[in-house]
């Protein structure tokens, strides 16, 4: 039984993958050009296997807020290395220069993160709230 688990963990993670986004795929929540800032585009993958897009962290944690239920991965790009990482495991700094200003720079390790915000603070997930996105919105950092 535990050799058929890690089998299947196995195969979880090998097909758990982001896909990039086609050029010209437009923002889930504006409708913005997801590739201009390749370092913040953002992907969920939803339980029925498609994939939706945003320009920014901001933008795809507001649309997960809003859609959990449906959500099967959440994919954000390391602001250091501009690799794949699960977005639920992420450390986000807030960023005064989003695609649509202030915005979230997600990254895989929290020391990075640390060091990035110098003085500022790091958030998780949990952190992340509707509210919060609301504030960021109107340039209000907690």
């Amino acid at each position: 039984m535990r050799t058929l688990l890690l089998i299947l963990l196995s195969l979880f993670l090998v097909f758990a993958q982001p896909k990039e986004p086609p050029p010209g795929t437009k923002c889930v929540v504006c409708g913005m050009d997801v590739n201009m800032e390749p370092r913040l585009t953002s992907q969920a993958k939803l339980k029925d296997g498609t994939y939706k897009y945003a320009e920014s962290p901001k933008h795809m944690l507001q649309y997960y807020l809003e859609n959990r239920d449906k959500v099967a991965e959440l994919w954000v790009k390391d602001y250091s290395s501009g690799k794949w990482i699960d977005g639920t495991k992420a450390y986000y700094v807030v960023i005064k220069e989003g695609p649509m200003g202030y915005d979230l720079a997600p990254f895989q390790s929290k020391i990075t993160a640390k060091k990035f915000a110098k003085e500022g603070k790091v958030y998780q997930l949990k952190d992340i709230t509707k509210v919060f996105l609301e504030h960021l919105d109107m340039g209000h950092v907690h």
